[in-house]
C-alpha cells in the first residue's frame, strides 16, 4: 500500500482545547477533615551531602516514605529560554477564554496550587508531567503557591489559608504591593459572574459556591453546594489566576497583554501579534527551587516565544538552534536524530485519542445494537494501523485513561480485559461478518461520518477494513471550524471523528449524559452511578475515586460505544544546555508552558557547542 501521512491528522491537535468539559452534581456526605500542607519538602539543606564541582547529591523522600539519592548539576542564573509557538497567543483572560488557552498565565499569574515539579523526573520520578487536564491535588502531587494550605473542615466548606510575602508585579497602578486574602476572592468572584465566562458557563447558579469571603488577610472561605464541593476544589485550586483589582477597576478587563500583572516568575513585556511574547525574570518573586532551597527562582532572565505556525520552519529553528526546544513528531524525530544527535529527547504518546462516535440514542440506526459496534471494531486491524501508518509509534489502547505514571492504578492494559473486550481491539474479520448477520444485517449497511479535514487519510483504511464485512462508508469532510461547530452542537447523524482527552479522567466526560465529550449520546445508569460516586469521594478520598474508575473501565470498553484507533507517540526535542529539563510539558492542571520557572540554561555550553 501507498504510505499515508499520519500527521495531516494531528494538524487537529491545536483545535482539541477548546472543547469544555462541564462538571455534574453529585452528593457529598463525607465529614472527615482534609488539612494538605502547601510544599511538601522533599529535600532540606542537610539532605544535601556531597558536592563535586559543579554536582551536588541529593537524599530525596518519595510520598510513600521510600527514599532515593540523585546527582544533580548545581544550577546558574542567567540566560534566555527561546521556544516556538505552533500558532498565536489566544488570549491574556482566562474570564473570557479557557484556562488552556491563555498559556502566558501560566508563567505572569499563580492560582492557589500548581503541581509538584520535584515530584516529577527532576526529583523523585512519582509524576510525568507530560498530561495536561488532571487536578491532582488529593494525592500529594500538588503543591500551594499564592494558598500555603487548604482544608476542608466539612461537606460544605474550602478554606484557602494565603501565603504571606507574595508580591503583585511593580506596575502601576499596583506598584508591587503584597497579595491578600481580599485579591484571592475578588479573582474568584469575578470568573464566575462575568457573563459568558468559561467558569461561569461550567458552573451554573446551582454548582458553583455559594459564596467567596475573606474573614482576614489571609484567610479565604468558600461555601459550596454539598454535591459538587470536590469538583470544585479542583477548580478553585488550579484554574483561577489571581489578579489586582487595580488593574481591572482601571481597564475593565485584562484582556490587553499591557494589562498583564500577577504574582508570578516572569513578568509580560512585549507582544507582537503573530510574531513574538517575550517575558522578564520578576526579581521580587516569592518561590525557591525545591532541589535547592536556598535558590529564588527563576534562574531565566528572560524569555521568548516566537510564533511559527509551518511545521518544517519550527523543524529548522530547532535544527539551527534558534529554539531551545520542540515538540515534534515520530517522523521529523527519526530525522532530528540523525542530523543533530546532540539533541536529547523524550517519547510520550498524545494525551487524546482519535474515535468513532457512533450515536446509540437513535434506535433505528443500526449502532444501537452492541453487536454491530462490536462488528465495526473487530474489522479493523489496529495492528496494521499501528504498525504500517505509525511505524510503530503508536498504541492501541489509550482510553479513558492513558498509561502514564499518573494513572498505572487506574489504567487497564489489554491483556487484563475480558476475551469479549480484548478481541474487538484485534482483527477478527469473519466474526465480524457473523455479528452482522446475527443483528440482521447480513448485506451489511450503508453509513456516514463526520470527519475534519485532514483526517481522510486515516479513515481510508477503515472504510477499507469496513468494506471487507459490507459496511459502506461515506466520508463527511468538513474543515475544522465547521466539523468542530458541528460536533459541539451535535449536528451529526450517525457517526463524527473525534478527539477524546484521556487525561481528564477525573470528570469522565465521555459516559455522562449532557457532556460535551458524550459524542455517543451515552445514557447509561451504571456510569450516572460512577460520576456521582466520584464527585462524592474528590477531594475526600483519592484513591477510592482511582478505585472506582478503574472498575467502571472494563465495562465501558466492553460497551464499544466508541472505537478507538490507535494513539501516536510524538517526541520532545531540546538541545543540552537546557538544564535542569526532563521533557515537560505542564506542571500541574493546565499549566502548559510552566516548566520554565524551574530550568536554567548553561550559557557556556551553548557557547562551546557553537550556538
Amino acid at each position: 500500500m501507498k504510505k499515508k501521512s499520519v500527521w495531516l491528522v494531528l494538524s487537529c491537535l491545536m483545535v482539541a482545547a477548546l472543547l469544555l468539559a462541564s462538571c455534574g452534581p453529585a452528593e457529598e456526605e463525607e465529614e472527615e477533615e482534609v488539612v494538605t500542607p502547601a510544599e511538601e519538602e522533599v529535600v532540606t539543606e542537610e539532605e544535601v551531602v556531597e558536592e563535586e564541582g559543579e554536582m551536588v547529591k541529593l537524599v530525596l523522600e518519595k510520598l510513600d516514605g521510600t527514599v532515593i539519592e540523585k546527582l544533580v548539576e548545581k544550577p546558574k542564573y542567567g540566560g534566555r529560554l527561546t521556544l516556538a509557538l505552533g500558532e498565536d497567543v489566544r488570549g491574556f483572560d482566562s474570564a473570557y477564554e479557557g484556562h488552556w488557552m491563555t498559556h502566558t498565565l501560566n508563567l505572569t499569574n499563580e492560582g492557589m496550587t500548581r503541581g509538584d515539579w520535584a515530584r516529577g523526573p527532576a526529583g523523585t520520578g512519582e509524576a510525568s508531567w507530560l498530561i495536561h487536564g488532571t487536578n491532582f491535588i488529593g494525592i500529594g502531587l500538588e503543591v500551594g503557591t499564592t494558598a500555603e494550605s487548604w482544608e476542608m473542615p466539612d461537606e460544605e466548606t474550602i478554606i484557602y489559608h494565603i501565603r504571606q510575602g507574595v508580591h503583585f508585579h511593580d506596575k502601576p497602578p499596583v506598584n508591587g504591593r503584597e497579595m491578600n486574602a481580599d485579591d484571592v476572592v475578588f479573582s474568584m468572584k469575578r470568573v464566575y459572574e462575568i457573563p459568558g465566562s468559561y467558569l461561569g458557563i461550567t458552573y451554573p447558579e446551582g454548582d458553583r459556591p455559594w459564596s467567596i469571603t475573606a474573614p482576614d488577610k489571609w484567610t479565604v472561605v468558600l461555601k459550596c453546594p454539598p454535591h459538587n464541593i470536590g469538583p470544585l476544589l479542583h477548580s478553585t485550586s488550579g484554574n483561577i489566576p489571581i489578579l489586582p483589582p487595580e488593574m481591572v477597576e482601571k481597564w475593565g478587563d485584562v484582556q490587553d497583554w499591557r494589562t498583564s500583572c500577577g504574582t508570578g516568575p516572569f513578568e509580560l513585556v512585549d507582544y507582537v501579534p503573530m510574531s513574538s511574547v517575550t517575558f522578564e525574570r520578576f526579581p521580587n518573586y516569592w518561590g525557591t527551587d525545591p532541589l535547592h532551597p536556598e535558590n529564588h527562582l527563576p534562574y531565566l532572565d528572560d524569555m521568548k516565544w516566537l510564533v511559527i505556525p509551518d511545521n518544517s520552519t519550527r523543524i529548522s529553528a530547532l535544527r539551527t538552534g534558534k529554539i531551545d526546544r520542540a515538540g515534534v513528531g515520530w517522523e521529523d524525530a527519526g530525522d532530528l536524530m540523525k542530523t543533530n544527535p546532540d539533541l536529547k529527547y523524550i517519547r510520550h504518546l498524545s494525551t487524546i485519542s482519535w474515535n468513532l462516535h457512533m450515536r446509540i440514542d437513535k434506535p433505528e440506526l443500526p449502532f444501537a445494537d452492541i453487536r454491530v459496534r462490536r462488528a465495526l471494531a473487530m474489522a479493523i486491524n489496529n495492528k496494521e494501523i499501528k504498525d504500517y501508518l505509525y511505524e510503530g509509534n503508536a498504541e492501541v489502547l489509550t482510553h479513558p485513561a492513558m498509561p502514564v505514571t499518573e494513572f498505572m492504578d487506574m489504567y487497564v492494559p489489554l491483556e487484563e480485559l475480558p476475551e469479549s473486550t480484548r478481541e474487538m481491539y484485534e482483527y477478527h474479520p469473519d466474526k465480524a461478518k457473523q455479528l452482522l448477520v446475527e443483528a440482521g444485517y447480513p448485506d451489511g449497511f450503508k453509513t456516514k461520518v463526520l470527519c475534519p479535514a485532514g483526517s481522510a487519510d486515516t479513515l481510508s483504511l477503515v472504510k477499507d477494513y469496513w468494506e471487507e464485512i459490507g459496511v459502506e462508508l461515506e466520508l463527511q469532510v468538513r474543515e475544522v471550524p465547521v466539523w468542530y461547530s458541528m460536533g459541539y452542537r451535535r449536528q451529526y447523524d450517525e457517526i463524527i471523528f473525534h478527539y477524546q482527552p484521556n487525561d481528564n479522567v477525573f470528570k469522565f466526560g465521555a459516559f455522562r449524559p449532557g457532556n460535551p465529550l458524550n459524542l455517543s449520546f451515552i445514557d447509561d445508569q451504571r456510569c450516572i452511578e460512577t460520576y456521582q460516586k466520584v464527585t462524592e469521594n474528590i477531594g475526600w478520598d483519592d484513591a477510592k475515586v482511582r478505585q472506582i474508575l478503574r472498575e467502571i473501565y472494563p465495562y465501558v470498553l466492553d460497551q464499544c460505544w466508541s472505537i478507538q484507533l490507535p494513539t501516536s507517540y510524538g517526541y520532545v526535542m531540546w538541545w543540552p544546555w537546557v538544564k535542569a529539563y526532563h521533557g515537560e510539558s505542564s506542571v500541574g492542571y493546565f499549566h502548559d508552558y510552566n516548566y520554565p520557572i524551574w530550568i536554567w540554561i548553561d550559557q557556556e555550553l551553548r557557547k562551546e557547542m557553537g550556538y
